[in-house]
Order: C-alpha cells, then sequence, then structure tokens
C-alpha cells in the first residue's frame, strides 16, 4: 500500500527525494574527479537525467498547487506566476551568479568563454553551437536547461486547460528522444552534443510531471504492485550494466544518447514511484538516511560548485601537506568531495537559505485573491502529493 507523504507549507516534501538528489549529485561528482570510474561507468549521465526526473516531478506538484489555489480563487493566476517565479530567482540566481562571478574573477578553466552565454542562461546552447565544453563551467549547461524549462512550464500549468495537459506530457514524451537524434542524424551536432538543448530533456521533464500527474490523481496507487515495480529496477540496473559494458568495450552505438536517455528516464520515473509508493520499505529508509538528506537540501551547491575544487583544490592541499595531490586517487576524490561539502554548508547556511526565505516572504505578498465579483470567498487548500 501506498502511504502519504508529508507537504509543507510552501508544497510537496517527500526526504526520500532529498536522499535521491545525493546520489545523483554524487554520481555528477564522481564524473568530474575521478580519471577511473568515466573509463568502465559514465556516472554523470545518470545523475543528470535523475535530477531533470525529480525537478519534472517536484515542479509540477508545485505548480499544479497553485493551479489549484487559482481555481479555487485563493490567488491570481498571475499572482500565482510572480510567486513561483520570485521563489525560483530567490532559490537558484543568487548562488548561480556568485559562481559565475567567482569563476570570472579568479579565471578559472572556461571563463575565457563569453559572459553572455552563462549570465543568459545559454551554457547549453554554447555548447551545442560550438561542440566544446567550456572547461569547468561545462556542468552549467544544465542549469541552464532548467531555467528554460522553468521560463515555459508555469505558463503551460497555470494557463493551459485541462484537458490540454495529457497530450502536452506525450508530445514531451516524443520530443525529447527526437531531439537528441535529429541533431545527430542531420549531422549539425556529433553524439556527444546532441543532448544539450531543452527539446532533448524533455521526456525526462515530462516523465516526472506525468508521475506527478499520476500521484495526485491516485492513478499510480493502483498501478503496479512492488513485485512488479522491482522489476522494473532491475532491469534499470541490467541496463547500466549493459552500458557499462559497452563503454568498457568501446562499442557505444552512435545513436546511444538516445536510446540510454529513453531507458535511464524511464527506469528513474519507476525508481520514484517505488519510493512514493512504498516509502515503507528499506530502499526508501536508505534515501531517508540523515546524512543523504542533508546532503540532499544542499545540493544544489554542491553540483555548482564542485568543478572549482579542481581550481582551489590542489592550493589549499598544498598549504596544508605541502603537495597539490593526493598519491592515491580514491583518496583525492574524497578530499575533493569533503571540500565540496564543506564549501556547499557555508553557502547555504549563510547565503542561500537566508535569500530563499527572503524570497519566500516577498512571495507572499503575491497570495491575495483575484479581484472581482465571486472571488471573494477562500476554499479548501487541495492536498497535492497525498495518495
Amino acid at each position: 500500500m501506498s502511504t502519504p507523504l508529508p507537504s509543507r507549507s510552501t508544497g510537496f516534501y517527500a526526504p526520500e527525494l532529498d536522499g535521491l538528489r545525493t546520489i545523483a549529485v554524487i554520481g555528477v561528482m564522481f564524473a568530474h574527479f575521478s580519471s577511473t570510474v568515466p573509463q568502465y561507468f559514465e556516472p554523470g549521465a545518470p545523475g543528470v537525467r535523475l535530477f531533470f526526473v525529480l525537478s519534472g516531478f517536484l515542479i509540477t506538484q508545485v505548480l499544479w498547487r497553485a493551479r489549484d489555489r487559482c481555481e479555487a480563487a485563493q490567488t491570481s493566476r498571475r499572482g500565482a506566476l510572480r510567486q513561483f517565479c520570485i521563489r525560483r530567482v530567490f532559490r537558484l540566481w543568487p548562488l548561480y551568479f556568485a559562481s559565475l562571478a567567482l569563476g570570472y574573477a579568479v579565471k578559472v578553466d572556461g571563463s575565457e568563454t563569453s559572459f553572455a552565454w552563462h549570465a543568459g542562461f545559454a551554457t547549453n546552447h554554447y555548447v551545442f553551437h560550438h561542440q566544446h565544453w567550456p572547461g569547468l563551467l561545462s556542468h552549467y549547461w544544465t542549469l541552464a536547461v532548467e531555467q528554460q524549462f522553468y521560463i515555459v512550464w508555469p505558463f503551460v500549468m497555470l494557463w493551459a486547460p485541462g484537458r490540454w495537459l495529457r497530450p502536452i506530457l506525450i508530445a514531451m514524451l516524443i520530443a525529447g528522444p527526437l531531439g537528441r537524434a535529429l541533431p545527430i542524424a542531420l549531422g549539425v551536432s556529433g553524439p556527444d552534443y546532441a543532448h544539450v538543448l531543452l527539446p532533448g530533456c524533455l521526456d525526462f521533464f515530462a516523465i516526472g510531471a506525468a508521475i506527478a500527474w499520476g500521484w495526485r490523481s491516485g492513478v499510480l496507487v493502483q498501478l503496479g504492485s512492488r513485485h512488479s515495480w522491482r522489476a522494473l529496477l532491475a532491469v534499470l540496473a541490467g541496463w547500466l550494466i549493459f552500458g557499462a559494458v559497452l563503454l568498457t568495450e568501446h562499442r557505444l552505438p552512435r545513436y546511444w544518447t538516445t536510446l540510454d536517455g529513453m531507458v535511464q528516464g524511464l527506469g528513474f520515473g519507476a525508481l520514484l514511484v517505488y519510493l512514493l509508493r512504498f516509502s515503507d520499505g528499506w530502499l526508501a529508509a536508505t534515501c531517508r538516511w540523515a546524512p543523504l538528506v542533508y546532503l540532499g537540501k544542499i545540493s544544489y551547491g554542491l553540483y555548482i560548485l564542485h568543478n572549482f575544487a579542481h581550481r582551489f583544490g590542489p592550493s589549499i592541499l598544498r598549504r596544508i601537506t605541502g603537495e597539490n595531490y593526493f598519491q592515491n586517487q580514491w583518496a583525492h576524490v574524497g578530499y575533493y568531495i569533503a571540500l565540496t561539502v564543506l564549501a556547499s554548508i557555508v553557502s547555504f547556511h549563510a547565503f542561500e537559505e537566508p535569500l530563499r526565505r527572503l524570497g519566500q516572504r516577498l512571495a507572499a505578498r503575491f497570495d491575495a485573491p483575484p479581484a472581482g465579483p465571486g472571488h471573494g470567498t477562500t476554499a479548501a487548500p487541495s492536498r497535492v502529493g497525498t495518495a
């Protein structure tokens, strides 16, 4: 049986998902910190895809709750849009632009590229246009994709008629694989860069959004047994192993990013459903482990700041030990992870969280019923994120 998940006043919350965020960002860090792991298994791509699926789910939950409030005449659609934008800006922009300014100030590898690409949340377009990763700022491409999605999706969720939502999600599920395959087929991108534009990521967001719809409507509670969902997770694990074998043997097909993205996206969707439905299991309990949950809460800082360890890590280590690098690779990876965690803890508590709370207070000013006859009543709040 499914277990109702707790919610905050600002929307949906489940600690298991913070644990998933931690797993995703650890995969990205190992992809960038280890010279050995990516030779046998590429953990960065699954981590990014899991992030996108989670974002699609959580943002859709937030916007669906806002849509319910609009339909209950508790706020206007413009007010709901302002609230969403203010909260997103105060949550995401301060650390993003602070890290970008730091990168340019200390001339990290990749800062020589045009400031406008990064400042305009268009790093993914830079990567696609130049067919090149901009050094230590390469990971900004995923942040650009998320920001571009946040521009479009609120208008869909707040203004599109309800009967349009299912066709839109189906179109997004189709657009994602096509968005990754067509640039390769047309010869405008190599396989390593074909997936970076928003169209090539839409299926991941759609999977998360579809799960939000299924969870809200109660469909997922009736869909499949615990064993059937476990079987899907076993398929995901087998697929990841299969991909690792192909990578090790240097036999990845030209269109691997298209097929791999489809299977991983659906697999991570199954993982998300499993955690939502069977929160009494060992997997959900593991994801609720306090250290994983805490790291999930600061995962935005972990993601943004981790590549800066390459810039500052050697000099800090030299001051402590007289050496630039640990001789043991795993010790060096652990050192970079510890440095990133420490920087992210400071960033979260001293910088990000105070500004997030300020954004919530400013957004609350727009939480008022729309003007006009028949809009003075207050309806009961919707139950978003419960079974």
